[in-house]
């Protein structure tokens, strides 16, 4: 009787830690607004991570993936995963990853430095600032007296130059 008890303990205890070892998680970033998370990954890979998932890898670059910027990127740990760790052991745990792209187009623009003090110094562009960050905004309005005063200064030692 002892014998069939061990027995059920042990088989209980092993299920136990093997639902312990193949357990899941998944983590999920946003960058931009976002991707379809229930259209088709742009990306889906298994990423390696070894000494009990300490050491990472690789990285994903989203510029190739998603050139829009937008993004939800999830890296799960799935239950194969879990499955394939547990009877690996500590050396190798691997997680999916998977890239959903977001709508929307990159754009790529160069100003001068006239240009951007120009749109700098439009009120738009500082009540723009200001309700983004107070702190930012203060930046701007310093830097925008800095040049006028650097401008100042140079016109009253009657230096020209483009600033």
């Amino acid at each position: 009787m002892m014998s069939k008890t061990k027995n059920v303990v042990a088989l209980g205890l092993s299920l136990a830690f093997a639902g312990m070892a193949t357990g899941c998680f998944k983590h999920s970033f946003t960058a931009g607004t976002g991707g379809n998370v229930n259209g088709e990954a742009a990306y889906s890979k298994w990423h390696s991570h070894w000494l009990f998932g300490i050491i990472g890898e690789t990285d994903v670059n989203l510029k190739e993936i998603c050139p829009s910027g937008n993004a939800t990127i999830k890296d799960e740990h799935t239950f194969v995963n879990g499955l394939i760790g547990a009877l690996i052991g500590v050396v190798w745990h691997p997680t999916t990853v998977e890239v959903y792209c977001g709508e929307g187009q990159a754009a790529r623009i160069e100003l001068s430095p006239e240009q951007m003090r120009a749109i700098a110094a439009l009120p738009e562009a500082r009540d723009f600032a200001r309700s983004i960050s107070a702190r930012k905004a203060a930046e701007l309005e310093d830097a925008l007296r800095t040049h006028q005063s650097a401008t100042k200064n140079m016109a009253s030692s009657g230096v020209s130059s483009r600033f």
